[in-house]
């Protein structure tokens, strides 16, 4: 029985240490300002990219750039806790807004698992939330700017 008093007083430790980490991330988000009466279909304003090119003949059709894949390659800070449960807090103190469901594609991307759902996308099939790039983008801009 000494080892599982043991076992259960690391857990409490674990959770109090982990309880810790949620009230620090709550505490920097909650200073965070973000407009709440912006529609949800409007997009946020973004300052304009300059690119350089070099001029090299080109053997391949240029391609399309995909703000989705671009999202997916941006890289993101780690966050002490799991989105699922960080995505209520948000909700709460007014951070970020769900977003609608998007509709199915007729040719389902790589990656798509229609025994996945979103809460962020409210419950729209593809993927679950830890997954969701939407959300990890919209919580990097909240760091981003407490950050700046």
């Amino acid at each position: 029985m000494d080892q599982l008093e043991q076992e259960v007083h690391e857990l409490r430790k674990e959770m109090t240490a982990l309880r810790a980490k949620v009230e620090e991330l709550t505490n920097r988000l909650s200073s965070l300002t973000v407009t709440k009466d912006l529609p949800q279909f409007q997009r946020r304003p973004q300052p304009p990219r300059q690119t350089s090119y070099t001029q090299q003949p080109r053997q391949q059709a240029p391609q399309q750039s995909n703000p989705q894949n671009q999202a997916r390659r941006a890289s993101y800070d780690p966050i002490p806790i799991k989105y699922a449960e960080l995505l209520p807090i948000l909700l709460e103190k007014n951070l970020v807004q769900t977003r609608a469901p998007p509709r199915v594609p007729d040719k389902l991307p790589a990656g798509y698992r229609s025994d996945l759902s979103c809460a962020f996308h409210q419950g729209a099939p593809g993927h679950d939330i830890e997954h969701c790039y939407a959300l990890k983008a919209e919580i990097q801009k909240l760091v981003q700017d407490k950050k700046n």
